[in-house]
């Protein structure tokens, strides 16, 4: 199984990053997410998103039995690991027009205030593990990565209690924008 880097998927990743704020026309503030440094083409995985992990990654992953979807918040694939109760998948947000930041702004109206919201970096690319409900404990975790300034990427475990789904989406996510920074 692919190991998490300990430099990688930490919460305080952004720590140190300038905030940028916007006002909204109603006098709020909100948050605008990080630039993505090397925005990457989803065009391919969009046509075929079960394309995203190689045979090889899923193999060294233990995941099977991909599964396309389209739904209408976006297009994604599914997969089942080896253990035969935890599923992944992940999904472009094709409603979403302005990638990451729109997590962001959620969270300067409150949308996560009974959940989580993490910042982080998966292999350079900002990210977010967030959820209106921490079930992480429960098996379940939520990453949201900007793939480009204008894509978000939804990465969902859903496994066993005790599991440590974060890791887990921290590996899935990897191995897709390992793919996809490899034009592969």
């Amino acid at each position: 199984m692919l190991r998490a880097d300990p430099r990688e998927g930490k919460p305080d990743a952004f720590r140190h990053q300038p905030k940028r704020f916007a006002l909204l026309s109603g006098g709020g503030e909100t948050a605008e997410a990080p630039k993505v440094p090397a925005p990457v083409n989803v065009d391919k995985y969009l046509a075929d998103p079960c394309s995203m992990l190689t045979s090889a990654q899923l193999s060294a992953l233990q995941l099977s039995q991909p599964k396309a979807d389209s739904k209408s918040s976006g297009v994604g694939c599914g997969w089942r690991f080896s253990d035969g109760y935890t599923a992944v998948s992940a999904t472009f947000l094709t409603t979403v027009k302005n990638g990451l930041t729109n997590a962001y702004r959620q969270k300067a109206s409150g949308y996560y205030k009974d959940g989580y919201f993490e910042p982080t970096v998966v292999s350079g690319f900002p990210a977010v593990l967030a959820n209106t409900a921490d079930r992480r404990s429960q098996g379940q975790a939520t990453m949201l990565v900007g793939v480009s300034d204008q894509t978000e990427m939804l990465v969902l475990i859903q496994g066993t209690p005790g599991s440590n789904a974060t890791t887990a989406a921290t590996n899935v996510t990897k191995a897709v924008l390992s793919t996809m920074q490899g034009g592969q």
